[in-house]
């Protein structure tokens, strides 16, 4: 049907456009595709006079002041419902991602640290508030107390 069409896109015009660039449009493409303009030899083509109806209904619609705000406040509506659409589909799939993610990850036992794997061959002793051990570990790796300056 010629009204799910943009009429701007019918008649090669931006939505900025004046009424007498939509007028000049609409005769440009109305000599161009009028079935009197036609060669007389050609049998008649459906979508040529499928073609000249949306040009002729975009014209109608957009030639009428009010009708062609009206319009454009219903191309507005469609476009920000079309946005938010689609920022809710991608909030969804951000969601269903960071679910996948958070059920991949190796859960931690209630009331303890997660553990942080610790390279082979490196034995860490973490010394807090207790005395530290007599002699450093044989890695030679040695972590005290943390000092805070005055």
């Amino acid at each position: 049907m010629a009204t799910e069409q943009d009429p701007y896109r019918v008649l090669g015009l931006s939505s900025a456009a004046s009424q007498s660039e939509i007028a000049s449009a609409y005769r440009r493409l109305l000599r161009e595709h009028h079935p009197d303009t036609r060669p007389c030899d050609q049998p008649a083509d459906p979508a040529a006079d499928e073609q000249l109806q949306h040009i002729l209904t975009a014209y109608a619609l957009l030639r009428d002041p009010q009708a062609r705000a009206a319009h454009d406040r219903e191309a507005t509506d469609r476009e920000a419902a079309r946005r938010a659409a689609a920022e809710r589909l991608v909030a969804e799939r951000s969601a269903e991602r960071l679910a996948a993610e958070r059920a991949a990850e190796p859960r931690a036992r209630p009331g303890r640290a997660p553990r942080v794997p610790v390279p082979p061959g490196i034995r860490v002793i973490v010394v807090g508030d207790t005395p530290p051990p007599p002699r450093p570990p044989a890695t030679g790796l040695w972590i005290g107390p943390v000092r805070r300056h005055r």
